[in-house]
């Protein structure tokens, strides 16, 4: 083997070897934003759950009779 096919060889393991940790960085960028998501969607489903208690709880409030006689007392 001579000093020039020596020396492409080497500089063709430098060019595979960045491809290889390029592909697998990606991969693992991918695979973390895939986790952020999936983390945002549960956050965001905690809190719509939380949402639609405070709902639930407003609307027993209004329509609790003891609600409208109080409101009946204030606008006397």
């Amino acid at each position: 083997m001579n000093p020039f096919e020596f020396v492409i060889i080497i500089i063709a393991l430098a060019f595979l070897s960045d491809a290889v940790k390029s592909y697998f960085k990606s991969k693992n960028d991918k695979r973390e934003a895939e986790r952020r998501e999936d983390d945002e969607a549960s956050e965001y489903a905690e809190r719509l759950r939380q949402l639609e208690e405070r709902i639930r709880v407003l609307e027993r409030i209004v329509t609790d009779e003891q609600f409208e006689l109080k409101q009946r007392f204030r606008n006397l």
